[in-house]
């Protein structure tokens, strides 16, 4: 019998989110900053801009249970957004 690794609708469209803002949203800021040489005050700015945004999504805190201001992801949700967001520098940064 083979095993089924495909996550529950709700996992998956958690993973999905965050893979979209990682691709969309973080990665071309943290490139666009890297090639301009930007200074501390435009990272900064970003930085600030994407967690507003994290928050707008519904991206933010996903270990925090949502009384606390989190998403309250269970832990297969958690384990596949943080996978996502995990590929950039700032993912985690971002989203915690």
């Amino acid at each position: 019998m083979a095993i089924d690794f495909t996550f529950p609708p709700e996992v998956e469209d958690a993973h999905q989110r965050m893979r979209a803002f990682v691709d969309e949203d973080i990665r071309p800021t943290e490139e666009r900053l890297m090639s301009d040489a930007a200074g501390r005050a435009d990272w900064r700015a970003e930085l600030e801009r994407l967690r507003a945004q994290a928050r707008d999504l519904g991206v933010s805190m996903p270990h925090m249970p949502r009384g606390w201001g989190g998403v309250g992801h269970g832990p297969t949700a958690l384990a596949s957004v943080s996978a996502e967001a995990a590929k950039t520098r700032w993912g985690f940064y971002i989203v915690n």
